[in-house]
């Protein structure tokens, strides 16, 4: 009897187990329908811990193909959106990012209006789209909250309209001027320098002069030209009547994720509605293929070189003269050289014995290979994280965008090296490549810095899993919005504020002048009439006598 009852107590704690898990699993949008395969790779281990880990069901619009990671989900929670064909498809696979935007950042900037429509228009026209709009109108399927990927993806507010709910913004990339305006935090622009250039986070009068005018005139330059190409796509395609995406962001946004980390980024002053992510999807490597573990372990005590470019710029953009450059510095190098290069070499390219050409590297996995020595990349946030999370210095040669300033704060920082594309020659990279191969200082200052991000209390995996929670179970989290949403720049910088303090101040300086003008004129108006009084006195005497 006492074997039965014990048998039936485990069972309905069981069953009690699972109803309370079954109550507190939520229903997740995750919106990237403009993204890029790192953006991805940096949104995937999120995904697949609110699905896996937590129980959430969870719906996610990937504009790529579905990588085949997804299909390692085990617990039937995640249900991975995608067209096919799809211009979104074409449009992520290749963002028209050049070997020569190189030197025109202002070029791309300008760009992005641009840009916009082409990604609003294929959203907007993209099947997936209008299935989760009619959600909105038919209710076919309550979520809980929409998670956005940050960065080029406004279109998609329109969704968190139609269907009445709250969003987080998800930014693979260091917090851009104009999502620290949308959330309400201070830009900081005395210290805490934009992607758009390369200053530190000390500046001269002159570069926070710069810093702070192209800081307000990026954030404007979203708001009044890039949100309202949004605005007149939709309308073109959608019809008319619809809620401005500003007016959406500004109501429904409840916080934003960044992948920075203050270990490896200027810092900047966080409200609560800003979380910290970087590294997020780093992890311990895994075992190399059988044909690249042997290729790495012939290398002996020497070790091996890593070379790649990133996602969005592709190795085989950059041009023939430079690539024939790295080769021929590379051979001679005792050392074994990994090279991301997508297409095929040419017939007269002549490979190194010691270099081996790849398409698609486990960039991670060899990161954390034991006899990995040196990283050449492009300075991109993810690949400079990846590198501190394993401990390998690297040369970081930037492209365009956070690149620079990304490459700028390793190198100030002790534990990599800054090359220019347009000064580059055999005898500079080569210098470059030795000096980190030999001077035990770019390795010791790595293995501080890659402690100082791994020193956390919670894992920024952890962390984000957390806010998506904490904003679902308190309704949006309004008690995060800070009254300085409701703020213009110009009233967060005080502009205001000292324009009547320096109005006040000439008007007492005019005021006091006056008083000071007219009290002068009447002293010497008495001073002349006592003169004149005098004069007189004096005169009448001299008649008298």
């Amino acid at each position: 009897m006492a074997g039965i009852t014990y048998a039936t107590t485990l069972l309905i704690t069981a069953i009690c187990c699972c109803l309370v898990t079954a109550a507190s699993a939520y229903n997740i949008l995750v919106l990237s329908p403009i993204t890029t395969p790192s953006h991805t790779n940096v949104l995937k281990p999120l995904v697949m811990a609110l699905a896996d880990q937590r129980g959430h069901s969870v719906t996610y619009w990937n504009g790529l193909k579905p990588p085949s990671a997804f299909n390692s989900s085990t617990s039937g929670n995640l249900r991975v959106l995608h067209s096919s064909p799809s211009d979104l498809v074409d449009i992520n696979s290749d963002h028209g990012i050049r070997f020569s935007h190189r030197n025109s950042p202002f070029r791309l900037f300008f760009d992005i209006p641009q840009r916009m429509a082409t990604y609003c228009t294929a959203v907007f026209n993209d099947p997936i789209f209008h299935r989760l709009m009619m959600n909105g109108t038919d209710n076919q399927e309550r979520y809980d909250l929409l998670v956005i990927e940050g960065v080029f993806n406004d279109c998609a507010l329109l969704l968190a309209k139609a269907l009445d709910l709250p969003f987080v913004y998800f930014n693979c990339m260091s917090p851009t001027p104009w999502l620290l305006d949308a959330v309400g935090s201070p830009l900081a622009l005395d210290h805490f320098p934009h992607p758009g250039f390369s200053y530190t986070d000390q500046m001269s009068l002159w570069q926070r002069t710069v810093n702070a005018l192209s800081g307000v005139m990026i954030v404007y330059f979203h708001r009044w030209v890039v949100m309202p190409t949004v605005d007149r796509v939709a309308a073109n395609i959608l019809g008319h009547n619809l809620t401005p995406v500003w007016d959406i962001e500004d109501r429904y946004l409840s916080l934003l994720m960044t992948n920075s980390h203050f270990s490896i980024n200027y810092q900047f002053p966080m409200l609560p509605a800003v979380v910290q992510i970087g590294g997020l999807y780093c992890a311990p490597p895994k075992p190399l293929p059988e044909e690249l573990e042997s290729f790495v372990n012939a290398s002996g005590d020497d070790g091996f070189i890593l070379v790649s470019f990133g996602s969005i710029f592709k190795g085989s953009q950059v041009p023939d003269g430079i690539r024939l450059l790295f080769l021929s510095t590379f051979a001679r190098l005792s050392q074994r050289v990994i090279f991301k290069w997508e297409d095929q070499p040419g017939e007269n390219v002549s490979i190194p014995s010691n270099v081996k050409l790849l398409s698609w590297m486990p960039q991670q996995d060899l990161l954390g290979h034991p006899k990995i020595r040196l990283f050449i990349n492009h300075g991109g946030l993810n690949s400079k994280q990846e590198a501190v999370y394993h401990g390998v210095p690297f040369i970081a040669l930037p492209l365009f965008a956070d690149q620079p300033i990304n490459a700028q704060k390793a190198q100030d920082d002790g534990y990599a090296i800054r090359l220019d594309w347009d000064n580059l020659t055999e005898e500079i990279l080569y210098d470059a490549i030795q000096r980190i191969l030999t001077d035990p200082r770019y390795a010791l200052r790595m293995k501080e810095i890659s402690a100082l991000s791994r020193d956390e209390m919670t894992s920024p995996l952890d962390r984000a899993v957390y806010w998506i929670e904490y904003v679902i179970r308190h309704q949006g989290a309004p008690h995060l919005r800070s009254a300085s949403r409701q703020l213009s720049l110009h009233q967060r910088g005080f502009i205001d504020v000292m324009l009547v303090v320096v109005s006040i101040a000439f008007l007492v300086a005019y005021v006091t002048i006056c008083i000071c003008r007219r009290a002068l004129l009447l002293l010497l108006a008495l001073a002349a009439r006592k003169q004149h009084d005098t004069q007189h006195v004096t005169g009448s005497a001299k008649k008298v006598d």
